[in-house]
């Protein structure tokens, strides 16, 4: 269920991502931001308003938004196989740590109420002190 929880956020921050930026380069919010001429007057350096009002950087930033949009799409087609993929994920890692500890260290799994009890800040030992 979290996997599919996962996959529909990812589409729908895509999407907004990309038209944001779609649409924002082309908007009178783009000339007129505050933060972009803050910057430029710390840095002393004009040219960066200038370059970012260009036609061909908001061009590049309005693909940058469409290739957003075209992943979101791309995500909605192959919803199961990206669903799979993350269920694996989740699964893997558990299946292959305890595979692993049983043939290298012939031990018990580590008892979690033991391991909790200790301090994550200092081992268990204290090194001598010279």
């Amino acid at each position: 269920m979290s996997a599919k929880i996962t996959v529909i956020v990812y589409i729908v921050i895509s999407f907004e991502i990309g038209i944001l930026l779609l649409l924002l380069p082309w908007s009178p919010w783009w000339h007129d931001n505050f933060f972009l001429y803050f910057i430029s007057g710390k840095l002393h350096a004009p040219w960066v308003a200038t370059f970012l009002t260009h036609k061909a950087v908001r061009g590049a930033v309005t693909g940058i938004g469409v290739l957003n949009i075209l992943a979101g799409l791309y995500d909605i087609f192959t919803f199961r196989e990206s669903v799979q993929k993350l269920t694996s994920l989740d699964e893997k890692p558990s299946r292959e740590i305890s595979a692993i500890e049983s043939k290298e260290t012939n031990v018990e799994p580590v008892n979690t109420a033991q391991t909790a009890s200790l301090s994550d800040h200092r081992p268990p030992v204290v090194p001598p002190q010279n």
